[in-house]
């Protein structure tokens, strides 16, 4: 669901300030920390198809709504930050050299120290899946800069341990989910290596079962399905290495006890394995589903 976007103002009058302000600074500042209000998320969208708006507007303004990632307010971190920057990266409206310093931005955040209220690195991730969609459809990046992405997701969604996911007054943190995704783009690409997927699928799996910590129930684990299924098909992987690595990933689920924390690894590892195994029956690719279809199946009669 959409949310509601900042109220509405005179857009000109709005930009005239947030360019005399950029010229005055090189220190970007969301737009909500400034005096006035903005174009609401919806102007600032349309903008993407708008050929009237100068490429100078987008490079400028791009700075300032990344810093809205880190905003406790949801109209601003998801609407006006994250949604506006998603629609003008998809329409092609950022140029290689913008997207390059956003990515050095949001990467500085996920290698940082966490965020106590938990929105800023999640909300990086996203936004670096994104970077990774531009790059797997009009590629910018090198080998290099594609493999300090994908080490710099991994590192990130393994130590993460922030397990929020939805408040109904703060709205989105899902850093897992948002992790999975930065990791699912950049496994869709043709060029991850073999051992590139290995390590994904590592990471992907370290965060199957949320260490016990947590029940998931906002789609986390078909998220982390979903890149599974990219990486698994790049891995190249045979049965037998399918199999060990849903056994290991499993392991912790091993016992007969009923208490609340195992009853929460074996809700987490279906909510995983059940979204898996019908992406993979829908894979077009025989070898996979070859390889991976009978592991994902006794994983789950290992789990009645």
């Amino acid at each position: 669901m959409r949310r509601p976007s900042p109220p509405r103002c005179r857009p000109a009058a709005w930009m005239a300030a947030l360019l005399l302000t950029l010229g005055a600074s090189t220190m970007a500042a969301c737009p909500s920390e400034r005096a006035g209000s903005p174009p609401d998320a919806a102007t600032l969208r349309a903008w993407a198809a708008d050929a009237t708006v100068p490429s100078s507007r987008f490079e400028q303004l791009a700075p300032e709504l990344a810093d809205c990632l880190a905003s406790p307010d949801p109209q601003w971190r998801d609407a006006m930050g994250f949604e506006v920057l998603s629609a003008w990266m998809r329409a092609g409206r950022l140029p290689p050299v913008t997207l390059r310093r956003l990515r050095d931005r949001w990467l500085a955040v996920l290698q940082g120290p966490d965020d106590a209220e938990g929105f800023h690195a999640p909300f990086a991730a996203l936004a670096l899946s994104e970077v990774a969609r531009v790059d797997r459809v009009q590629p910018f990046l090198s080998d290099e800069e594609r493999q300090a992405l994908r080490e710099a997701g991994i590192a990130w969604l393994v130590r993460w341990r922030d397990y929020r996911a939805h408040d109904d007054v703060q709205g989105w943190r899902h850093g897992v989910a948002h992790g999975a995704d930065l990791l699912m783009q950049l496994s869709i690409a043709p060029t991850l290596p073999a051992d590139g997927a290995a390590r994904v699928l590592e990471a992907l799996g370290s965060q199957v079962l949320a260490h016990g910590q947590v029940a998931y129930l906002h789609g986390e684990g078909e998220r982390l399905a979903r890149a599974a299924r990219f990486a698994l098909l790049r891995s190249g992987w045979r049965a037998a290495q399918v199999q060990g690595w849903l056994d290991g990933l499993l392991a912790p689920t091993a016992g007969t006890g009923l208490d609340e924390h195992r009853l929460r690894l074996l809700h987490n590892a279906r909510q995983f394995l059940w979204p898996l195994y019908v992406m993979l029956q829908e894979q077009p690719d025989a070898g996979l589903r070859e390889r991976s279809l009978g592991a994902v199946r006794q994983a789950l009669a290992r789990l009645d």
